[in-house]
Order: structure tokens, then C-alpha cells, then sequence
């Protein structure tokens, strides 16, 4: 596989990057709200081809390919793992129309004017050259085709990242990153970079909005403390520091503690602020 995001590509594929698919389904239950949006604001029409960009294990790939029964939708992740398990879930769940295809959406060569609209749910921040990947991506759509995407805003306004942040750099001596615009989840909290990169990638009609989306980890606020230690940036810490199973268990309790407000009964609603960007090719 041609790449420009070598390190995005062994990241996704070692044991880390297999936690996403490890946790699929309580990642999937608890991005379902921002999934909808997404989708909602892609305006499909029946009949249309779509192309998914860091489709993952496949939820918003084969979501898409619902709304489009009479369509067909293409899911591009540079994860084997996540695809493997992405073509699995659309053959047991019977969803024809959904194909998946490994490749990095920077550089892969894709069919020209081919798709409709492109979606991706926090798959757009990760390049290395933004640019590049969007005059790459913009060439695979038709005249007038339009991107769809989502990402997060600032750390301050989404809790998810924030707290397990906090909670893990305290108890494991580590001092929190710097604000950056360096490939990540957090790459286009800032819009008006993004504008900035679809305007020197030739796009047109570049457009944002912000959202705040509750965010619904299964098992309640325990459960949501659990997953924080898998994925995120408590888990990331966690690796890197080689972290003790008693860390582990100390930094899942003090989230619990944090996401406490969040609780509702056996459920939990964590605050989430993500940005809906669309532009034109």
C-alpha cells in the first residue's frame, strides 16, 4: 500500500489501533449521536456513490449505505484490521451495497470523478500534508461533489479528551501536549485552519458549523471510565509511560469520579463539541 502517513498507518495496525476494534461496539454506542449529524448533513439522495474516508470497523460506512439503498458506498481506512472487521460486519449484516478498500486517502489513486459526496467521521485530521490529501480526495469527485466531515473541537470543550487527560497525566507525572495542528483528533479544532486548507486545496463553498453532542458510552459512568483506559488519551498515556494494572485501575476510578456529573441513572451523557465542516470540489 502507497502511503504518506507511514506512522498513522502503524499506529491504526499495533495493539493500539486493534483497540478500536476490540471496543467497537461501545465506541460505535457512544459516537451514535454524532454519526446521525453526520449523516443528516450529507444530504443524501438515493442512488448516489459515497465515498467514506477512515471508515473504521465500518458503522459509518454501512450506516450510509442504508440511506442510499439504490447507491453504492465506498469505505477507504489505511487500518487492515478495522477493514477486516468492517467487511465482516456488512456481510453478516447483509449490506450489498457497502465495499471497503485499504489505502491511504492521501495518496491513494482513486477513480476520477466518480462519487457524489464524501463523508468522514474524524477521519480528515490525521494527514500529514491536509492539503494534499483534499486535492487527492476532490479529485476522485464529481464537478461539484461535496466533502461532509466531522471533527472535534477544543480540548476544553470535550471532556472525553480533557478529563481521562488529566486524570492519567496527573497520576503518571506527565505533563499535558501543547495545542497543535499536528496530525490527530484534535488537528481542526480550530476552523478557520480547516478554511484555510480546503481555500489551498482548490475547494470551494467551504463551510463549518458546531455542535454540541451528547456522547453515550454504554455501561454508565463506570462503563465510560472503562473505555477511557482503552482508547483516548488516558490509554495513550497509559502505553507509553508502561503503566502498572494498579495504574490502570487508579486512573479508571478517578475518571469515574470525574464523569460523575454526567451520570443519568444507569446511563451517562458526556458533553461533546465537534465541528460539521463541508466544501465543494
Amino acid at each position: 500500500m502507497e502511503s504518506g502517513n507511514q506512522s498513522q498507518a502503524e499506529f491504526w495496525t499495533s495493539p493500539a489501533g486493534r483497540a478500536w476494534v476490540d471496543h467497537e461496539a461501545s465506541l460505535d454506542a457512544t459516537m451514535e449521536g454524532i454519526l446521525a449529524v453526520l449523516l443528516d448533513a450529507a444530504v443524501f439522495a438515493d442512488g448516489q456513490d459515497i465515498l467514506d474516508v477512515g471508515c473504521g470497523t465500518g458503522a459509518s460506512t454501512i450506516a450510509a449505505a442504508r440511506r442510499v439503498p439504490a447507491g453504492r458506498v465506498l469505505g477507504l481506512d489505511i487500518a487492515a484490521p478495522m477493514l477486516e472487521r468492517a467487511g465482516q460486519r456488512g456481510q453478516a449484516e447483509g449490506v450489498a451495497n457497502a465495499t471497503f478498500r485499504l489505502g491511504d486517502a492521501q495518496v491513494e489513486r482513486l477513480p476520477p470523478n466518480r462519487h457524489d459526496v464524501l463523508i468522514s467521521r474524524f477521519g480528515m485530521s490525521f494527514f500529514a500534508d491536509s492539503v494534499a490529501a483534499f486535492r487527492n480526495l476532490a479529485a476522485s469527485l464529481q464537478d461539484g461533489g461535496r466533502m461532509v466531515f466531522v471533527s472535534w473541537d477544543g480540548l476544553e470543550r470535550n471532556p472525553w479528551f480533557s478529563i481521562p487527560q488529566q486524570v492519567a497525566g496527573q497520576r503518571l507525572a506527565v505533563e499535558p501536549d501543547p495545542v497543535s495542528t499536528a496530525p490527530g483528533p484534535m488537528a481542526f479544532a480550530d476552523p478557520d485552519h480547516v478554511l484555510d486548507l480546503m481555500d489551498r486545496a482548490g475547494l470551494s463553498d467551504g463551510r463549518w458549523e458546531t455542535r454540541q453532542i451528547d456522547l453515550t458510552p454504554p455501561g454508565g459512568v463506570a462503563g465510560a471510565a472503562r473505555l477511557a483506559t482503552h482508547v483516548g488519551p488516558a490509554a495513550r498515556l497509559l502505553r507509553l509511560c508502561n503503566a502498572t494494572a494498579e495504574d490502570r485501575a487508579a486512573i479508571a476510578a478517578d475518571i469515574e469520579t470525574a464523569f460523575a456529573p454526567f451520570g443519568q441513572g444507569d446511563a451517562v451523557r458526556i458533553p461533546s463539541s465537534v465541528h460539521v465542516f463541508s466544501c465543494r470540489a
